[in-house]
């Protein structure tokens, strides 16, 4: 509401300057003269016209995709063929399996600069753009933090804000635009001296200098009302970031190169922004230039960086271009795995060498060491991290991926370009139906057959939705026919016997609703089709959903009795009488399709809500019933606690 109000009181102050520029210029000349009827009136409905249709036409072009806004700025999607591009596609799943979200559009903007963007109005649907200097001078942890900390503006709805105030900015900026224009043209009609417009340059590019003057002040509002969105948010979205990664480091010193960058003398001349890229630099990872902290939309850096350490750090100087990777040979380094090695000359942290189950002080016993399906992964893992991370001493690479787990096997073979569709099936039917060989050919590959069995095993059963959610990213990118062929091999497959589990459909729920997201004009139709039906509709499916949670949460009944009731009552919904005994899940797909049309901000509550359902907190079962319905209803999966890292066999 503050920032509607900013933008009319801007509007305004637009209209009262041009009626006093022109009462002005009319009286100056045509000294004495009257001004014409509706005078004032047609001048302010001109700037309202030209403002208003301005900020609406851009609305219009924008859409609610943030990859509209990517290629409004000239930003490339990825190609796989670039390393560069992979590795930053791979830490954008990983980040959107620990938020909860899908996958959004990816984008690169070819500017030398460390600088990152997100926009769009619902995650499904959001685009996350990060600069050409960003990926190639960040290392894979700071890299980490910086599209953690834009998911973050992606769950915290900044994003969407973004889109909005950028159209509402376009349309201040309208007016100096079109000045600018005119003035040119009739700068350009001025040098053709036989052409009979060349007459009425003058004139013209006297309007045109005097609406291009003018039109500074709608510059001036926009920079106003950009410096009014907040300064908190970006605070915020830094917090969410170091929640998501678990490492404060690599924001942070992603944000430390980023100040030393910009205390380089010549560096703030490197790139000039364009007109359309000023509209935007309030939603930068940091501000591209400095427009004084009168109209600073961004904190100081300083106190970002002070903020995430709790004191005040210096700016960390550019990384060096390579790793020199030097191990010296010896009877006494013989014994020594080549992960310890690593350890000792890179500084690559135990439990990457030894693997997230090596007790404290296995350091002796690296990837060379490891057993199982993933032993030999890890030291691949480990030797791609240095031939590929080249990073300075002070820095710190990424928390352990997934990939440091037995199910590497398989997370090697998801992300490699020869992917066949028949293996990705089979592979999506045996995490959905929790069994293998539940479509067709058994696994020919023992390294992922070994990874699949692992993930469905107790020991394994907390990677189960990360490594489900890192395969539905990919798949994602396949054409609807193929993503629906795959899902309709999963149903086969969980109904083969004839009925349905409800891990199986829990699984299956969040498999279809990654792969096939509601749109926006489908939600919306289905708003008015229900709307007849009234808050007992809703009530009804709150039943049938929270006698699903009792069921995989192990909740009493008078748990869900009192959790149901509270919840309706914050839903504003009747309160059910009672859940049913049985649940069918057609009826929960029914009130899934129902519960979407809640408000946005009523959907993170009933999460929340959800949430204390489970009996036993971090539960795997309980947090993929969770992801499941946040995926149904188009919300992001809430910050409800940290699980425990998984122990592998």
């Amino acid at each position: 509401m503050r920032l509607v109000l900013l933008f009319a009181v801007a509007v305004l102050g637009i209209v009262a300057a041009v009626n006093l520029a022109a009462l002005a210029g009319w009286h100056l000349l045509f000294a004495g003269a009257r001004t014409p009827p509706y005078f004032v009136a047609t001048n302010a409905f001109v700037v309202l016209l030209i403002v208003g249709g301005s900020a609406w036409l851009e609305r219009h072009r924008l859409g609610d995709s943030g990859a509209v806004l990517a290629t409004r700025l000239g930003a490339r999607p990825l190609d796989d063929a670039n390393p560069m591009h992979r590795r930053l596609r791979d830490v954008a799943e990983e980040v959107a399996v620990s938020a909860g979200v899908p996958v959004p559009g990816l984008f690169v903007l070819d500017d030398p600069t460390i600088n990152a963007m997100a926009a769009g109005e619902r995650p499904a649907i959001a685009a996350v753009m990060l600069t050409r200097g960003a990926l190639e001078r960040l290392d894979r942890a700071q890299l980490q933090g910086v599209v953690a900390h834009e998911f973050a503006h992606i769950l915290g709805g900044d994003a969407a804000l973004n889109v909005r105030l950028t159209s509402a900015l376009y349309g201040l900026y309208s007016l100096r635009l079109a000045g600018r224009h005119l003035l040119e043209s009739a700068l350009d009609r001025g040098r053709q001296g036989n052409s009979p417009l060349s007459l009425l340059a003058p004139a013209a590019a006297f309007a045109g200098a005097m609406v291009s003057a003018i039109g500074m002040l709608g510059v001036l509002a926009a920079q106003l009302l950009r410096a009014g969105i907040g300064r908190q948010r970006e605070f915020l979205a830094d917090a969410v970031a170091v929640q998501l990664t678990r490492d404060r480091d690599g924001l942070g010193s992603a944000l430390r190169r980023i100040a030393a960058e910009q205390a380089t003398p010549g560096a703030a001349a490197e790139h000039r922004a364009a007109d359309y890229e000023a509209l935007v630099s309030h939603f930068m990872l940091v501000q591209p230039t400095g427009a004084g902290d009168w109209f600073d939309s961004h904190p100081p850096l300083a106190e970002r960086i002070r903020r995430l350490y709790g004191r005040p750090m210096p700016p960390l100087r550019d990384r060096a271009a390579a790793v020199e990777v030097t191990i010296p040979a010896g009877p006494a380094r013989a014994s020594e795995s080549i992960g310890a090695r690593l350890v000792s000359h890179l500084r690559v942290p135990a439990r990457v060498a030894a693997g997230p189950a090596a007790p404290d002080g296995a350091m002796g016993q690296g990837a060379g060491a490891a057993a199982g399906p993933g032993g030999e992964d890890l030291r691949t893992d480990v030797l791609r991290w240095a031939e590929t991370m080249a990073i300075a001493a002070d820095d710190r690479p990424a928390a352990v991926p997934l990939s440091a787990t037995p199910a590497s096997a398989l997370i090697e073979r998801m992300r490699t370009s020869a992917l066949n569709r028949e293996d990705a099936g089979r592979w999506l039917c045996a995490l959905v139906a929790g069994r293998t060989g539940q479509c067709g050919d058994v696994e020919s590959d023992p390294r992922v057959a070994a990874a699949l069995r692992w993930l469905l095993s107790p020991a394994g059963a907390s990677l189960r939705v990360p490594v489900l959610e890192l395969m539905l990213a990919r798949f994602r990118r396949w054409s609807s026919a193929h993503r629906r062929e795959m899902l309709d091999r999963c149903r086969r497959a969980i109904e083969q016997d004839g009925r349905v589990e409800s891990a199986e459909w829990v699984h299956y729920t969040l498999a279809r609703h990654r792969l096939l997201p509601q749109t926006i004009g489908h939600a919306r139709g289905a708003v008015t089709h229900r709307a007849a039906r009234g808050r007992a509709a809703h009530s009804r499916a709150l039943a049938a959903l929270f006698a699903m949670a009792a069921a995989v949460g192990e909740a009493s009944a008078r748990t869900t009795r009192d959790t149901l009731a509270e919840t309706a009552a914050l839903l504003d919904v009747p309160a059910p009488a009672a859940t049913p005994d049985q649940i069918d899940t057609v009826e929960l797909a029914h009130a899934l399709d129902m519960l979407v049309t809640l408000p946005p901000l009523d959907k993170p509550m009933l999460l929340r809500m959800l949430a204390r359902m489970a009996r036993t907190p971090g539960d795997p079962d309980f947090d993929a019933f969770l992801r499941a319905v946040a995926a149904a209803i188009d919300c992001p999966v809430p910050r409800l606690g940290l699980a425990a890292p998984p122990q592998a066999c």
